[in-house]
């Protein structure tokens, strides 16, 4: 009679010191408010998360405000629990950012996150990156949330800095669609020179050629 109450209560035990050591391990997540983020230019997004947890990635998720789907940056450790994440560089067309954070543990599953706040992009806004910051920015992988991501424009965000991607199963690979427009933007710039100096026109199309002067 006694063991057939042991064992049910030895399981309770468990299953209630599990769930214990979860909610332990549930971290609390605040994002610090952006007065503005620079139009074309890229801004610094904060934010505290106690206790950290091993393993896990926090992350900056942003959007345009007009769009639906968000993409995400690593947010980089500062310490004592501040984070602080890099997201690209506002276009002409996105005049506010709706941006979260999140704690992601290895299965890509969201362990908490903040509240998302908006914040206006101006282009009298002011943000003097760091060293570190400014390397990071020069070098983003930017993670995607859907597969109608891949091989688009980060919609609303400029290229410049755009190295590569994550897409949504955490597969790394290089950001095709900012890499061709990099790649068509330093052609003009070799091309650019020689045109001056000969004549030939350089017509800015997605297939740039070379034009003598005397074609149509």
């Amino acid at each position: 009679m006694i063991r057939r109450f042991i064992f049910p209560l030895v399981f309770l035990v468990a299953a209630f010191l599990a769930a214990t050591a979860a909610a332990a391990q549930t971290p609390n997540v605040a994002v610090d408010p952006v007065s503005c983020l620079p139009q074309g230019e890229n801004g610094v997004v904060w934010a505290t998360i106690a206790p950290e947890v091993g393993g896990a990635q926090p992350r900056l998720y942003f959007r345009w405000d007009q769009d639906e789907d968000f993409y995400w940056v690593l947010m980089q450790a500062s310490g004592q629990g501040r984070y602080w994440g890099v997201p690209p560089k506002p276009e002409d067309k996105n005049k506010a950012v709706e941006y979260y954070t999140a704690v992601v543990d290895p299965e890509n599953r969201i362990l908490a996150k903040s509240e998302m706040l908006t914040s206006p992009v101006r282009d009298d806004c002011t943000v003097d990156l760091d060293e570190q910051q400014h390397g990071v920015a020069e070098n983003l992988t930017v993670g995607e949330t859907t597969d109608e991501q891949k091989g688009e424009d980060v919609d609303g965000f400029l290229c410049d800095g755009v190295v590569s991607r994550i897409d949504p199963a955490g597969v790394l690979r290089g950001d095709e669609r900012c890499r061709a427009c990099v790649i068509a933007w330093n052609r003009k710039a070799v091309l650019a020179p020689i045109a001056a100096a000969t004549g030939i026109i350089i017509l800015g199309s997605t297939e740039d050629h070379v034009a003598s002067p005397s074609q149509p």
